[in-house]
């Protein structure tokens, strides 16, 4: 609490707590003042042990004592040095302390913002991400040349000031290289696949490495973990579909190396590099949601979602207005459709924090919070139904206009997120979920539980179509690869090569890793979009004289996200990302496909 006064036994109250900063591990952080016996007032970062054993106390002191030795005998410029000390439980002024001796472990104040908090409010561009990450290489390196490793990189424990100065904290897991360890750290999302083992030895790959999920932060602020067993390829196809290019991609990736040998060091010259790379770099706009849908006269309609909200474009958008109104910022994902009769455009999206939109005419409202993955469309109905992960369940939003907006959990399908939801019949619909690396089909209601889909794994996108064969899914997984799954039919039944949980589904991509995906059914089979370094690709069902489905590419220019849908009147309309700008394809009469020109901005 604000206010408590702290110190050594024999000066318990020498420190106040101001502000409480935040939990992590073992400890509290708090910014604090110190009062000095000659009056002068010094601000301080004190980290707070929760751990009441008298005996485990002490124990931590030692190892903390010992730290602040060897980093003052270092001496690494920006390494912040804690001191120690042992005291009561924080008090009232004035009140005799009791209770059992805490550990505090003292820091200067450092005016500064962890290293995810700065990248996600700086404005300085890509130029001033490479300014922070060679002066965080710089003190990596002048560690690792004295022989010491920090063991702890985190974003939390790398502090960035409003100059871009760094600075490196928490040295709690400071060791040299030639001593056996002690104690293992892991960090999840910023350690390396070769874990640490207690007897071992520490080694510098493990510093390399966190670097590497830093920069991947520097870049990629708004993104969650990384799965640090497919770091390298998570990372690349993320800053791909983010609009880095392919060369600055591959350099972001190399700390990430899963061989801890081919990780660049020293990291001084891996920095230089991506100096000249981040300098060079043209920012290009970033699209993390596409939804296209042909408006009632057949004319597409593309909404957008990104860092900058929502935004709205095509033949069809004039006289049309997105929702207006404060809410929705940075979106993670989306969808749309016409809900109600004649149809009114609602959207629903997923911000950067999980909290669910719905926004219509009338404007945004929060639906709920925690939500993890998004898929839905407009049913039979009318009704706007959405699907989402919320904690570990299913649950359905679903609107149409003059009703409230409801919410329903479904238990029966454990959900870590939602990839795809297709409606089969009337109120009737088909999910894919993923829970724990496991892709599985479910239809809620049914008495089924849900059948896995292909082998587990991680899995990036999924959609669903209905076709004269019966329900297929698309999945695209973490290395590109993306394979086509017939399901079984009926309510919750396992036939079909992939609801028996045992096929490995057939290979559709042809060898060409892809980063987006999009499927609809159509005219007697699916037709699949995908996107990558290599275009836009459509996969069309066989015609004609051919049993062999047909590709076609509109075009050549790498592209990031790829979404399809079908107009009243079985026309489809195809949108994509292609180098960071929007473009759109619709069949003609006849359909054969044209490119669609969009209205200019403003």
């Amino acid at each position: 609490m604000p206010g408590l006064r702290f110190g050594p036994e024999f000066d318990p109250e020498q420190y106040e707590l101001l502000e409480f900063h935040h939990r992590g591990g073992e400890a509290e952080v708090w910014r604090a003042v110190r009062t000095g016996h000659n009056g002068r007032k010094e601000l301080v970062a004190a980290k707070i042990m929760l751990e009441r054993d008298p005996g485990e106390v002490r124990r931590w002191l030692g190892r903390w004592d010992d730290v602040s030795h060897n980093a003052h005998r270092l001496g690494v410029t920006d390494l912040v040095v804690p001191s120690f000390l042992l005291g009561p439980s924080p008090h009232r002024p004035g009140t005799p302390p009791g209770g059992a001796l805490l550990g505090y472990q003292i820091s200067p104040w450092v005016e500064g913002v962890p290293l995810h908090t700065w990248a996600r409010g700086q404005r300085g561009g890509p130029p001033a991400v490479a300014e922070v990450l060679a002066r965080l290489c710089r003190i990596v390196d002048e560690l690792h040349r004295k022989r010491w490793v920090h063991r702890d990189i985190s974003p939390a424990n790398v502090l960035v000031d409003g100059q871009g100065q760094v600075k490196l904290i928490d040295l709690t897991f400071l060791a040299p290289l030639d001593h056996a360890l002690t104690v293992a750290v892991f960090t999840p999302g910023h350690v390396p696949p070769e874990a640490e083992q207690v007897g071992g030895f520490p080694t510098t790959a493990k510093d390399l490495f966190a670097v590497g999920t830093l920069a991947r932060t520097l870049l990629l602020p708004d993104h969650g973990r990384l799965d640090h067993r497919l770091a390298a390829e998570q990372a690349r196809a993320e800053l791909l579909a983010a609009g880095y290019g392919e060369e600055l991609a591959r350099w972001a990736c190399e700390p990430l190396a899963r061989d801890p040998d081919r990780r660049p060091a020293p990291l001084g010259p891996w920095a230089a590099r991506g100096r000249e790379l981040l300098r060079a770099h043209r920012p290009v706009a970033r699209t993390a949601g596409l939804a296209v849908l042909p408006d009632p006269a057949g004319r597409p309609l593309v909404v957008t979602g990104g860092a900058d909200g929502t935004a709205l474009t095509g033949p069809g958008s004039p006289g049309r207005a997105l929702p207006a109104g404060q809410g929705l910022s940075a979106v993670r994902e989306l969808t749309a459709g016409w809900a109600g009769h004649p149809g009114e455009l609602v959207v629903c999206a997923e911000d950067r924090g999980g909290t669910l939109w719905v926004g219509t005419a009338a404007g945004w409202w929060e639906a709920a919070r925690g939500v993890n993955g998004l898929a839905g469309a407009v049913g039979s109905a009318g009704e706007m139904t959405v699907w989402a992960a919320v904690g570990g369940a299913l649950r359905s939003y679903r609107w149409a206009p003059g009703r409230t907006l409801t919410g329903q959990e479904h238990p029966g399908c454990p959900a870590d997120r939602v990839l795809a939801a297709e409606e089969e019949r009337p109120g009737s619909w088909l999910l894919l979920v993923e829970h724990r690396e496991r892709l599985l089909s479910w239809r809620p209601g049914a008495a089924r539980p849900p059948v896995p889909v292909g082998p587990a794994g991680p899995l990036r996108a999924g959609a669903l179509a209905r076709t004269s064969a019966g329900p297929q899914a698309a999945v695209l997984r973490a290395d590109g690869s993306v394979q086509l799954h017939t399901l079984g039919a009926g309510a919750g039944a396992g036939a079909g090569t992939a609801g028996a949980g045992t096929e490995a589904g057939t290979e559709i991509g042809d060898g060409e890793p892809s980063l987006g995906l999009a499927m609809v059914g159509h005219r007697g089979g699916p037709t699949v979009a995908l996107a990558g370094a290599g275009g836009v690709r459509l996969r069309l069902p066989a015609g004609g004289a051919s049993r062999r489905p047909r590709w076609w590419r509109p075009t050549l220019r790498p592209a990031t996200r790829v979404a399809l849908a079908i107009g009243d009147d079985w026309r489809l309309c195809l949108a994509a990302v292609v180098e960071g700008e929007l473009q759109v394809w619709q069949e003609d009469a006849a359909y054969r496909w044209q490119a669609v020109e969009l209205p200019e901005e403003g």
